[in-house]
């Protein structure tokens, strides 16, 4: 809703692939959001699943038009698709369908509130930001995908994400998922496309304040999301993400946080000694120690973050995700800042 009480249109963008386990949940949480129905649609933007994702969004729509539609069964909901099977194209392919002055892009493994659409808007109207987000924290339901959602949640794995550790409201680099006033995509232009692999979030938010606009951390709103389910899952997921920001250095030309040199430089610190390590006993030890000293540091935090969290059993699993993170992290950054070409086939679908 507006500062003068009227009420925003607001369209939730959800781009999927391949999420058949997740998709069903999320729609439903936005099936009962606080907004009023009659100024929210959902678009779910398929990126040509083949696991019968696409097949429980077109139910769950059948059963709607067949129960009537209308405000008293939720928001309206429609399905687009998108050929290229790209995120940053499923999520401009939803925008160009959507209808509201507010897009709202949700994930599938994310876990909305059901005021969260509510709230968005009225951080947006309060603050006078072009993009609203909120904290991100992880629910599991093993204990592998608990140990990597603590990982993901420690300043030791993420370093000074806010959307991820902050504790505070205020403007920030970037927020998780985004709520946008649909006039910023006339004055920046859409997700980018056409990069062979970026991390799409950053290099949104990153032009929103190039262009003098402001993106905004509320941080009391929390959206739980569902992390990976395995270590191998984790350095896949984590392997991309690092391909994803060298994409968004070679961009931009630099980088917007302190957190995304160090991976790289702790991988290429690592790979210099090892080759060294041949012709010098000295660089054997310097490798030797630095191993050393990360392992101590890893087994230190993740002894933190499971007792915050009172999860004892998880130590190991949560030591073990924190090389996870970070090295195929800065793997990823080195392979796509060394390969550029060479990486532009390894991917399709930016996963989270």
């Amino acid at each position: 809703m507006s500062a003068a009480g009227e009420v925003r249109r607001v369209s939730a963008v959800v781009p999927v692939r391949n999420e058949a386990r997740h998709i069903e949940g999320c729609l439903r949480r936005l099936f009962e959001q606080t907004y009023p129905p009659d100024h929210l649609e959902i678009v779910v933007v398929d990126g040509l699943s083949e696991d019968g994702t696409r097949e429980i969004v077109e139910r769950l729509i059948a059963t709607r038009q067949a129960g009537g539609g209308g405000t008293e069964a939720g928001p309206a909901m429609r399905l687009v698709e998108d050929p290229r099977r790209r995120r940053p194209s499923a999520v401009n392919a939803g925008i160009r369908a959507a209808r509201g002055d507010v897009i709202a892009r949700i994930d599938a493994r994310a876990v909305v509130p059901p005021d969260y659409l509510e709230r968005c808007v009225r951080a947006l109207d309060a603050t006078g930001a072009d993009n609203v987000g909120g904290l991100q924290k992880p629910v599991a339901s093993g204990a592998v995908q608990e140990a990597i959602g603590l990982a993901m949640s420690h300043p030791f794995g993420v370093g000074n994400a806010q959307f991820r550790i902050g504790k505070r409201s205020g403007f920030v680099d970037s927020v998780y998922l985004g709520c946008f006033r649909r006039e910023v995509f006339d004055r920046i232009g859409l997700f980018d496309e056409d990069a062979p692999l970026l991390s799409e979030d950053s290099d949104i938010n990153e032009r929103i304040r190039a262009s003098g606009g402001r993106v905004y951390l509320d941080a009391g709103i929390v959206v739980h999301y569902y992390p990976r389910e395995s270590l191998p899952a984790l350095w896949k997921m984590y392997v991309r993400y690092g391909g994803a920001r060298a994409g968004n250095l070679l961009k931009h030309r630099g980088l917007t946080s302190w957190r995304q040199a160090v991976p790289p430089a702790f991988v290429a610190t690592l790979v210099v000694l090892a080759v060294l390590s041949f012709v010098s006993r000295w660089s054997l030890l310097a490798l030797a120690a630095v191993l050393a000293a990360y392992a101590a540091c890893a087994v230190v935090a993740a002894g933190a973050a499971c007792a915050a969290a009172r999860r004892w059993s998880l130590w190991p699993l949560v030591a073990a995700a924190f090389p996870c993170i970070h090295v195929a992290w800065g793997s990823g950054v080195l392979f796509r800042l060394l390969r550029p070409r060479g990486a532009d086939a390894v991917w399709t679908w930016t996963e989270r």
